[in-house]
């Protein structure tokens, strides 16, 4: 069903004329979406590439495979164009029927869509120290990867998603010197206590800590005591961690966000993994251990051994005192996320999220969770990671081989800014340039919860305005499905590789690229519906179509096709564009073509099912987005 089979089929008919003139089709079949209907529906400059590999003018290859071109179901003309482009054209009754019949009444099978295959897929994402609240950078972290799981469930993979809590390290050790030397009380008041910790303990000790060498001689102590796992310190941090953590969950299960595993730091630290994975680490031909010079009684990768860091400094995995670096850890744990090391960590049920159970390691329990292999292990992290994440990968093929290059994935991305306006604005900082980056250390950030009951107490003054009628619950419902949308949006829609300027103003304009629009283009066609009681495919007039009605009917035939789009790269944002462009193509429609007024019984009956499709379309995304649609605006 829609333009998926039709992309199939020209797939097909290409292999096809290629064998038949005995042409070696290894070659990419590249496949464009031509930016002019004349130029068809699809476009191939396969001609033009096999011209340079077998010589001869790119316009005859392109004619010799078009004439070897068989006719499939949806294809209903193939044509050459210079200097050498193959272009093809769909049936478009065959593809518009299919598409509005599946969408209106065979959503269920037209959502079936296995490319996975039920192949087991692993994502590490959040992974935020338990020392503070979630800030909008880290959401962006979640977002990615909860968007990133979800769509790869939906499309047939087994996904595991992981949570890391890292509680053993020397954020977790300042906080610990803020409660216990710096007199701070620990009850927070009426301040949550994950913000409590973090915006003022946490900020508070580091400051001081810096500045005094007594109290970085007890930071170094308290961090021997919590990696020993038995004293009082290293108790008391497994209570504040978790105190603080289960606030964290509170901030994700509010933006949808949801975790199969949360393994802690400290039950690795306290468990036999590190020694037992670290003997397969020695294996590597990259892995020395200098018995003299600047690394004298280190294990060291030989970074000078990788081709792509010829020349740069080695990196220590286990320091001489035998402690080991977080390279070293980030090492092991990923072999066993890949499942490459079988190694047993104990776990119990941490907490029920809505009849969800999240697993957690722990010093004590029943269960026992060893991971087998996977096809991929994605690991959401910044790209200020790349140069560790990169020398991992590379320690790991040349352990297993260079096929786990593939399947360890650093998904990567640009950290988040403020706009000037907003942290003027907002923040109440004086920023003489357009952006201001965030800092923990230095206070400058937006915590989300409190980021999220500002952009709800907006959103209810616009719904209160605009609906006057409704009750405080409904108005409740659509100010808090508004601010996560809104956020969501902002923070997915961006190339990972770019930074996401923080802008609250434009997040809540209606008119602008925003999760706002998206929830206002959905709310005026849940309007439309409300008006109608009946509508049939059987029914369906494709004749006298606007030329807006037949680009929204061809984008919403592409909505499968985006869909595995993403399973083949794992870039989220194709989907965060294709749910912007079809609301702006809807509202360009529903300017433009009269729905309910429409001139005639057919063309009011077509019209009406596209709006019905829109809607199959917007739900089934935003489902996978994490937006939250409403009814009424």
């Amino acid at each position: 069903m829609g333009f998926l089979i039709f992309r199939d089929e020209v797939i097909k008919v290409l292999r096809r004329a290629l064998d038949a003139l005995s042409i070696d089709y290894r070659i990419d079949i590249l496949l464009e979406e031509p930016p002019k209907p004349e130029y068809g529906d699809l476009s191939t400059p396969i001609a033009l590439r096999l011209a340079k590999v077998m010589g001869g003018k790119p316009i005859a290859i392109a004619n010799e495979i078009m004439e070897n071109i068989s006719g499939e179901r949806y294809i209903s003309d193939v044509q050459v164009a210079p200097p050498g482009y193959i272009n093809f054209f769909a049936d478009k009754k065959l593809l518009y029927t299919t598409t509005l019949d599946g969408l209106v009444n065979k959503l269920d099978r037209f959502l079936d869509i296995n490319v996975g295959g039920g192949a087991k897929i692993r994502i590490e994402h959040t992974s935020v120290n338990p020392n503070k609240a979630i800030h909008i950078g880290h959401a962006r972290n979640m977002v990615l990867g909860d968007s990133l799981a979800k769509i790869m469930d939906f499309l047939g993979y087994e996904v595991e998603v992981l949570n890391y809590i890292d509680d053993t390290g020397v954020q977790m050790a300042d906080l610990i010197i803020g409660f216990k030397y710096l007199g701070f009380s620990l009850d927070s008041g009426d301040i949550p206590f994950d913000q409590y910790c973090g915006d003022i303990v946490y900020v508070t000790a580091n400051e001081k800590i810096e500045s005094s060498g007594e109290l970085q001689d007890i930071r170094r102590r308290v961090l021997r005591e919590i990696e020993g796992g038995e004293s009082n310190i290293s108790i008391f941090a497994r209570e504040l961690a978790d105190k603080v953590l289960r606030h964290q969950l509170n901030t994700a299960k509010r933006l949808g966000v949801t975790y199969d595993y949360l393994i802690w730091e400290s039950d690795i630290v306290g468990s036999d993994m590190h020694r037992k994975g670290f003997e397969l680490v020695k294996g590597s031909p990259l892995i020395d251990n200098p018995d003299k010079g600047r690394y004298k009684d280190c294990w060291v990768v030989r970074v000078e051994r990788i081709p792509e860091f010829r020349g740069e400094s080695d990196e220590v995995l286990v320091r001489s005192d035998g402690t080991m670096t977080y390279l070293g850890k980030d090492i092991i744990f990923a072999m066993w996320k890949l499942g490459l090391f079988k190694y047993p960590l104990v776990i119990k049920k941490y907490i029920d999220n809505d009849g969800k159970v999240i697993w957690s390691s722990s010093p004590t329990g029943d269960k026992r969770l060893i991971f087998d292999e996977c096809l991929l292990s994605i690991n959401v992290i910044g790209v200020e990671q790349r140069r560790p994440q990169e020398i991992l990968r590379r320690v790991l093929a040349s352990i297993y081989g260079d096929e786990i290059l593939n399947r360890y994935i650093h998904y990567a991305y640009e950290s988040v800014v403020l706009s000037k306006n907003t942290a003027e604005k907002y923040l109440g900082l004086e920023v003489p340039r357009r952006i201001q980056r965030m800092s923990g250390r230095r206070g400058i950030y937006i915590n989300t919860d409190p980021f999220l009951d500002m952009l709800s107490r907006e959103a209810y003054k616009i719904a209160k305005n605009n609906n006057p009628d409704l009750d405080e619950d409904t108005l409740r419902n659509i100010s808090e499905s508004l601010a996560i949308t809104a956020l969501r949006y902002n923070l997915l829609n961006s190339d990972r590789d770019k930074l996401v300027v923080f802008d609250v103003d434009k997040m809540l304009d209606v008119k602008g690229e925003s999760g706002t629009y998206i929830m206002y283009s959905y709310a005026r066609a849940s309007g439309v519906m409300r008006k109608i009681d009946k509508y049939s495919v059987r029914e369906l007039y494709l004749d006298g179509m606007d030329p807006v009605e037949d680009r929204f009917l061809m984008e919403l035939s592409r909505f499968r096709l985006r869909l595995v789009d993403v399973a083949r790269d794992l870039e989220v944002k194709r989907l965060t564009r294709y749910i912007y462009n079809l609301s702006l193509i809807f509202n360009e429609f529903y300017e433009k073509c009269p729905i309910i007024k429409a001139d005639s019984s057919e063309v009011r009956n077509r019209r009406i099912l596209l709006t019905k499709a829109y809607m199959s379309v917007m739900e089934v995304l935003s489902g996978l987005l994490g937006f939250k649609l409403v009814g009424r605006m």
